[in-house]
């Protein structure tokens, strides 16, 4: 009789799975990492005072 070889095909299955569960979570932790607000510049009240000091204009030149 012929020794039976083990087959490898479920460790590396599991192994793929694991790897691509850990990439897609820290890619997700990454995705939002630009949201988060750092600095004194970066409330909502000087977002607000920033935007209403810009000079707005208005390119209707009809009359």
């Amino acid at each position: 009789m012929a020794e039976k070889e083990k087959s490898n095909f479920i460790t590396i299955v599991a192994v793929m799975a694991v790897l691509s569960i850990a990439l897609v979570m820290m890619l997700k932790a990454d995705e939002v990492k630009h949201l988060e607000m750092k600095g004194a510049n970066t409330t909502l009240e000087s977002n607000a005072a920033a935007l209403s000091s810009v000079k707005r204009y208005d390119n209707n030149f009809t009359e």
